[in-house]
């Protein structure tokens, strides 16, 4: 009984920061031109994220600002919906799909808080980067920790939620990541809150074939995963829409992820680069979104750099320049030899993945959403690089380090891929109704 008072009473705080600070019903003003209640709802998510990362990186122990952070987020709800516009209608009319959401989390949370076990790498580095925070220390104490390499941000928001609701059950953190990805999912799927359509039947579908014990096992690739389903409906956004709002949130999104694993610095680079050569976003734009991606990696250098050299502890990190003079022609055709058919299989087991990239042909032959799929196409190339450079440069031992981390990046490498997915299923069902609704 006392894990289902939990998974409520964690329910009740991440719903929380989707509806505050942004009203998402006020989406008739002209700021927020083109955004439905959802957009917003996705936005305010994006932002409290930021304002947990800004947090994370003060100089003071957790237990100095969460409950005031949420005291505000309390307050500011309280007043926004029920004080200063009084949104009780809408509320009913978008309770059906809330109820829907919080259903699947609630059903993924009772599995998540029966099984307990923590993957190896969230056993060795995550959870104990968590622990810190816990124990009222904070991001400046992580440099007494030996793997500095790994970033921290998935780590506080796992000790953020578990303080937040201090029951000492660790497990409340993790479901943040259930929630992040169950949003996501939701958020590319339905146009709105408010409308009930067959959308629902596909995000039930998507979260049926996503879901494994081991995604939330306090691995960090679900948040990554999560995150690139959001910028994948942002990109889509700002190729068919005139608002700046789209671009903003796909950089600060952007931001997000360049602190949660190292290879964050590579899915930003990844998201600039398509940004950048897209021809359907203008010049203006491109030079104000590229300043902001250069300054977000800046910040980052800045926080590891200059403050007293935090988290720089290169020890054990796979990773070395110095590799690059033992490699040699026969050594990268060996490497290939097990790189290719690994990636094989993965790809074959990831539906999203196979799917995502059979759908990107199929669009390309049939001139189907050009632009965007010219983009999509151009994450296929690139992503597929990242693949077999994180292995032919990574001084590991190369059979060992696929078997045990290529699953897990064809798995988060799959989350842009999802948009395509869901549109080609939305089109189908539309082809059906008129075809119905003419005979």
């Amino acid at each position: 009984m006392i894990e289902i008072t939990n998974i409520i009473l964690a329910l009740f705080s991440f719903l929380l920061i989707t509806f505050v600070p942004l009203n998402i019903f006020n989406t008739k003003n002209k700021i927020f031109n083109d955004c439905s209640s959802l957009d917003l709802a996705s936005f305010n998510l994006i932002i409290n994220c930021n304002i947990l990362l800004i947090f994370s990186l003060l100089p003071l122990a957790m237990e100095n600002y969460n409950y005031i952070y949420y005291t505000f987020l309390i307050l500011f709800f309280f007043y926004s919906y029920f004080l200063k516009f009084k949104n009780l209608k809408d509320f009913k009319s978008m309770t059906l799909n809330i109820i829907f959401l919080a259903s699947i989390f609630f059903i993924i949370s009772i599995h998540v808080t029966a099984k307990l076990k923590l993957g190896w790498d969230a056993q060795f580095f995550y959870f104990i980067k968590s622990l810190f925070f816990i124990e009222g220390q904070n991001f400046y104490d992580l440099n007494k920790f030996q793997y500095g390499f790994h970033p921290h941000l998935g780590s506080f928001f796992w000790s953020f939620y578990w303080k937040l609701i201090n029951i000492n059950y660790e497990y409340i953190g993790r479901l943040f990541y259930v929630f992040v990805s169950c949003f996501s999912l939701f958020y590319i799927c339905k146009k709105n809150f408010e409308d009930n359509d067959f959308r629902i039947i596909i995000f039930f579908l998507l979260v049926l074939f996503f879901y494994e014990y081991e995604r939330f096992s306090g691995l960090q690739e679900i948040l990554i995963f999560s995150f690139l389903i959001l910028l994948s409906k942002y990109f889509m956004k700002i190729l068919n829409t005139k608002n700046i709002l789209y671009s903003i949130f796909f950089v600060i999104t952007c931001n997000l992820i360049l602190w949660i694993k190292a290879e964050g610095v590579v899915y930003l680079s990844i998201m600039f680069i398509i940004f950048n050569l897209s021809n359907k976003i203008n010049i203006k734009q491109k030079m104000y979104m590229s300043l902001c991606f250069v300054l977000i990696v800046l910040f980052k250098y800045m926080v590891y750099e200059i403050s007293q050299n935090v988290m720089l502890d290169k020890t054990g990190h796979p990773y070395d320049l110095n590799y690059f003079e033992i490699l040699n022609l026969n050594f990268i055709i060996f490497k290939l030899k097990l790189i290719i058919p690994y990636l094989i299989y993965y790809l074959l087991n990831n539906i999203f993945l196979i799917f995502g990239i059979i759908l990107i042909i199929y669009n390309k032959y049939y001139k189907i959403n050009i632009a965007y799929n010219n983009s999509m196409l151009l994450y296929l190339f690139l992503s597929t690089c990242f693949i077999f450079s994180a292995y032919l440069f990574r001084d590991m031992e190369i059979e060992y380090s696929i078997k045990t981390t290529m699953e897990r990046i064809t798995f988060t490498i799959s989350g842009f891929y999802l948009m395509t997915l869901v549109n080609f299923l939305t089109d189908i069902v539309d082809k059906f109704k008129k075809i119905k609704s003419k005979s």
